[in-house]
């Protein structure tokens, strides 16, 4: 009988810095991400001055609006990603409200499935565990995770959870099945990761966004919800599930669908700009390819 491969184990940097991460309270962690991310946005120039362009048109930075507040946020969402191997079920949920629940279970009743459209908002990668631990059926699709080396451990973690991971090389066909047998498939479509796009009006100018969550739509008759994660004063998670909006019927069912997500993210975005951790340039850079 032959023997099964041990599990490589965890590069080294990833283990102690989850090991250290799990001594510290959820207090000490914000702590530590407000200052770290004043530091990064004062020394990563080029992310800063990407971040300030992407919505130099639509928000006015000032002493009600810190633009180093995404970057505070995006660094407490990683430590709290890496805390979680250190936590309960119940440490998780505890610290997560989900708000329009009620509509997942409705349109999973159905049977087609469901399109989650999310963006990076709040800490999307929590919410994600909270959805799977309340017992629905997730599936996302994800690039690298949080950086090289590191991504292995983090996809496990996730799949620990419940969630099916599928990767940036998965064809239409699996995404298919999964909406075939009833799942939630969660797609970010402000993300960098995908082949094709529709052109749309985001934060005063055009933007290729995934075509994914629209034309799954279409293809496979499964509603889509916008789903999105605000963080709290406090550090409390609510995650929001809105209306779920019927398949497109065509082509241009699918570009209004999908400028009807983008123009409700974009009046997410300008309500609370700090929410949104997006640090790439959207809009000056080379154009994706669309097929």
């Amino acid at each position: 009988m032959g023997k099964t491969n041990p599990k490589p184990r965890a590069p080294a940097a990833y283990r102690m810095t989850t090991w250290a991460v799990s001594k510290l309270s959820q207090r000490m962690l914000t702590a530590t991400a407000q200052v770290s991310g004043l530091t990064h946005y004062l020394m990563a120039s080029g992310k800063r001055r990407d971040y300030r362009s992407n919505l130099s048109p639509v928000v006015e930075f000032g002493p009600g609006c810190r633009p180093w507040r995404a970057f505070q946020n995006q660094i407490l969402n990683v430590l709290e990603l890496l805390k979680v191997p250190s936590q309960t079920d119940e440490d998780i949920l505890n610290r997560m409200t989900l708000h329009g629940g009620s509509y997942i279970d409705a349109t999973l009743g159905r049977g087609n499935g469901l399109i989650l459209a999310t963006f990076h908002s709040g800490n999307w990668e929590l919410s994600g565990l909270m959805l799977s631990l309340a017992g629905y059926p997730i599936t996302t699709v994800a690039g690298e995770q949080l950086r090289a080396g590191w991504s292995d451990e983090v996809k496990s973690l996730k799949e620990r959870f419940g969630i099916k991971m599928a990767g940036e090389t998965s064809g239409l066909r699996e995404l298919y099945r999964d909406l075939e047998a009833n799942r939630a498939l969660v797609l970010h479509i402000d993300g960098d990761v995908f082949t094709g796009g529709i052109v749309v009006r985001f934060l005063g100018r055009t933007l290729a966004v995934p075509r994914g969550p629209a034309h799954l739509s279409r293809v496979r008759s499964a509603p889509v919800a916008l789903a999105y994660c605000r963080r709290a004063p406090d550090d409390h998670l609510d995650v929001h599930i809105e209306p779920p909006m019927p398949p497109p019927v065509d082509a241009d069912g699918e570009r209004t669908l999908t400028q009807s997500l983008m123009s409700r993210i974009e009046k997410l975005v300008v309500e609370d700009p700090g929410q949104w951790c997006i640090f790439r340039d959207l809009f000056g850079g080379k154009a994706r390819p669309l097929v």
